[in-house]
């Protein structure tokens, strides 16, 4: 199928009007119109419904925009293949990564490359780890750091880094703060910190709460800033990655519990499209994250 149809066709989903992606295409909105009737056609399905409020795809049109979308990127993956080969240092590189490793890896790797390639363009999505996963997946993003979710998806190539452990947080004036061993109704007592974007972070404190599965008391925070502050009250516990908390490990603002009982251990995995065809700069993006991983495990 026409390349431009199918961007035509992904942009109107954006959109949802038509001057916008002819403008973008640099075509009229007749023009849009007609490739989206030639899809139909081509088919024999109705893509869109029309109101109000512009161009809303039906259900076979989910389902061809799932597949477009990635024919799409693909198709922008390959162009920009072909010009960081032609132009050599100039061109882009998409990363992601999710709470942890965007702290611990993502400021050293983009100086890296910004160092090495000046020119190049340089993008970071920092968000769940399942939603770095879909987006890398979709080649929206050409790598990602994350930690392990536990479900791999087919179409990416997962490698393992590095860890990170998870630990208890808390205040020196917290009133655990002189327990040696921390216990499951230890934490079930009191109001625990959530970070709601970790998702990872909050999978692992189910499976160490676990057979319980209570319904403690928490609060949900989006800031891992705002957790380490509240947490400088003494009022409130949070369950966080050792590397998040390091500053105020050693100026004594917070102290941690390790968990005797289970050790809260997490992969770091480097993440990046079973598809993609390495270029010089993804090469110098991989090597950069080992040399990174290593001189943080020694």
């Amino acid at each position: 199928m026409n390349h431009l149809k199918l961007q035509a066709f992904c942009l109107l989903v954006d959109f949802k009007k038509l001057a916008p992606v002819a403008k973008a295409l640099g075509i009229t909105p007749p023009t849009v119109s007609f490739h989206i009737r030639s899809i139909e056609e081509e088919y024999g399905v109705r893509l869109f419904r029309t109101n109000a409020g512009g161009y809303r795809l039906t259900e076979a049109g989910e389902g061809l925009y799932h597949y477009a979308r990635q024919i799409v990127q693909l198709q922008n993956d390959m162009n920009r293949f072909i010009e960081n080969l032609l132009a050599g240092n100039i061109g882009s590189i998409r990363l992601g990564a999710s709470a942890v490793p965007a702290h611990i890896y993502m400021p050293e790797i983009i100086n890296q490359i910004s160092t090495a390639y000046p020119d190049i363009r340089i993008s970071l999505e920092v968000k769940t780890a399942p939603e770095i996963e879909k987006m890398v997946a979709l080649q929206e993003l050409d790598f990602g750091l994350l930690m392990e979710t536990k479900q791999e998806n087919p179409a990416l190539i997962y490698e393992t880094i590095g860890e990170d452990s998870l630990v208890l947080a808390l205040s020196p004036r917290h009133e655990l703060a002189a327990k040696k061993d921390i216990s499951q109704s230890d934490v079930l007592k009191n109001k625990v910190l959530l970070h709601t974007s970790s998702s990872s972070t909050n999978h692992f404190i189910e499976k160490w709460l676990d057979p319980f599965q209570p319904a403690f008391n928490t609060i949900e925070l989006d800031s891992v800033s705002t957790i380490k502050k509240m947490l400088t009250f003494g009022k409130t516990i949070a369950f966080l990655s050792v590397s998040l908390i390091a500053d105020e490990l050693q100026s004594g603002l917070l102290i941690k519990k390790d968990l005797n009982n289970i050790t809260l251990k997490r992969k770091i995995q480097l993440v990046y499209p079973q598809s993609r065809l390495d270029n010089p700069i993804d090469v110098f993006v991989k090597k950069a994250i080992y040399d990174l991983a290593q001189k943080i495990k020694t």
